[in-house]
């Protein structure tokens, strides 16, 4: 089991990636199940930023919800006048499908 916050993978390289890797390469894992919860608190933080055209009050905050960015402003874009919990639940099936796009590409 690989957790991050917001189930994001920063950048290419290292981290999460590199576990992944490990995992299937020396370990012959065969199955790599990408997953998102409901009430994400780092997705929330993420639409909430976007709405709000503001950052995080840390740096390492600012980069879990950049990695999140992409899908939270898709999902204000795509339904900007739904409540805060239905923009989550899109940005959150969003950020998954960007995390396993990531996770192939790397």
């Amino acid at each position: 089991v690989l957790r991050t916050a917001g189930n994001t993978i920063e950048g290419g390289f290292g981290g999460l990636l590199g576990s992944a890797e490990y995992a299937i390469a020396v370990l012959k894992t065969k199955l790599i199940v990408v997953t998102g919860h409901t009430l994400c608190g780092a997705v929330t933080a993420a639409i909430k930023a976007v709405k709000a055209n503001e950052g995080m009050p840390s740096e390492n905050l600012g980069v879990v919800v950049d990695n999140i960015r992409a899908a939270a402003e898709t999902a204000v874009k795509e339904i900007p006048d739904a409540p805060l919990d239905q923009q989550v639940k899109l940005a959150t099936k969003l950020n998954i499908f960007d995390a396993m796009q990531k996770m192939m590409r790397h």
